[in-house]
């Protein structure tokens, strides 16, 4: 990506710097105008950018140095920064403190102005840019904590997994009111905010914020599926993106890299039903994260019957994105959403399941097997008590022939 630089830009960006000399987001802005104007120098500075925001934990941004670089064909010291991130965030890294919390957001970026017809910037200019960047450098590391919080995802990652990963990601870039996905789109790609932020919204309602480092999009990873939020840019934003598409090429050449991330995004769905579903929610923290790892992912297509009713059932379902229809013949009793659990009864009382569960469009689904429940059951009791009181509770329910919602429903 070329940006043209004249003088006026460059001097807008330099004072932008030199005002906020803590506001990466100026900084990558001021070393991508000094790249257009000579690509050696503008490696430099994305590379000692890339370098700080490494120390200060904005990984994504220093990933986007690295890219940046990379483009700009010196694939030599693109290599090494990723090696520098690579040590300093990845497995086995010693400045990660895994007890720490996220960083705070970084500034928000600055706006820079459209590039203009105009004066060659002179050599003064660029000498102002390379001063005011080595000022930035200089508090950058002045502040750098000696540790770091974990990354997600970044954490579990190789330092070979690491460059693999980055090998598969371009960067993007959105202006303010941009929408990067939206409800229906194909889930075709996993994201990550370099820099800026983006709302999160369905339908009217505002659901969240997301901000520099936050990974959206992991339903993708998880097979073919569609989204249901729509994600839409509050600022000029630079965004990593990382195709579904080559998730099946990293589990050709890099194995590892493919579990991490199926890992990675099978906990992050589940971690964000646990906060609703009516199975999870009275667990506390402890008990949720230990029981991220006994879930197993899968992804029906539309049509598929996940339960046929009068066949015997061996597994616990949770439904973690898409819709699914419950069917009794040819009738529809009720349609199923993200959080619901399904299949307990005749998990648990070993009976054949009582009406069928079809897949409405795609959907991705976390299953936990009978053999691998009752061990989770031992070390976590609450849960068996939770499922037996939804299981009570919809046994009772079930003995009418009225079911007035999905949570009542009992399969």
């Amino acid at each position: 990506m070329t940006v043209e630089a004249p003088a006026e830009v460059l001097r807008e960006r330099v004072a932008a710097l030199r005002d906020k000399p803590r506001d990466l987001s100026a900084w990558y802005q001021l070393a991508e105008s000094l790249q257009a104007l000579d690509a050696k120098q503008g490696s430099s500075a994305f590379e000692e950018l890339g370098r700080c925001a490494s120390e200060l934990g904005a990984v994504a941004l220093a990933v986007a140095c690295v890219i940046r670089i990379r483009e700009a064909g010196d694939t030599r010291t693109a290599s090494a920064l990723l090696d520098r991130i690579a040590s300093t965030h990845c497995q086995g890294s010693k400045r990660v403190d895994s007890k720490q919390s996220s960083v705070p957001p970084a500034p928000p970026a600055v706006s820079a102005p459209a590039a203009q017809a105009g004066a060659k910037p002179a050599k003064d200019d660029k000498a102002a840019a390379l001063a005011t960047m080595k000022e930035a450098a200089k508090q950058a590391r002045a502040r750098a904590p000696k540790k770091l919080p974990p990354t997600p995802l970044v954490r579990f990652l190789s330092a070979d997994d690491m460059h693999a990963l980055v090998g598969f990601m371009r960067c993007e870039r959105y202006q303010r009111g941009d929408v990067v996905v939206d409800v229906g789109d194909a889930a075709d790609a996993l994201y990550w905010i370099a820099r800026g932020g983006a709302e999160v919204s369905k339908g009217n309602k505002l659901l969240g914020e997301l901000r520099a480092d936050a990974f959206f999009g992991e339903i993708a990873l998880m097979g073919a599926s569609t989204r249901t939020a729509r994600v839409a840019c509050l600022e000029e934003s630079d965004v990593l993106v990382i195709p579904a598409s080559a998730v099946g090429e990293m589990a050709v050449k890099a194995p590892s890299l493919a579990k991490v991330l199926a890992s990675h995004a099978r906990a992050r769905l589940l971690s964000n039903v646990m906060r609703t579903s009516e199975l999870f929610r009275r667990l506390d923290a402890e008990e949720k994260r230990s029981l991220l790892p006994h879930f197993e992912s899968s992804v029906a297509d539309d049509g598929e019957f996940i339960l046929r009713k009068g066949a015997a059932n061996e597994s616990l379902y949770v439904l973690v994105a898409g819709a699914c229809e419950v069917r009794d013949g040819d009738e529809s009793v009720t349609t199923l959403g993200v959080g619901d659990g399904f299949g307990e009864m005749s998990m648990l009382g070993r009976k054949d399941a009582t009406l069928d569960v079809v897949a409405l469009g795609s959907v991705v689904l976390l299953r936990v097997s009978r053999d691998k429940f009752d061990e989770i059951a031992q070390a976590h009791p609450g849960l068996l008590a939770e499922v037996y009181k939804l299981l009570v509770a919809r046994e009772k329910l079930n003995s009418d022939a009225v079911i007035h919602q999905a949570d009542d429903l009992v399969i």
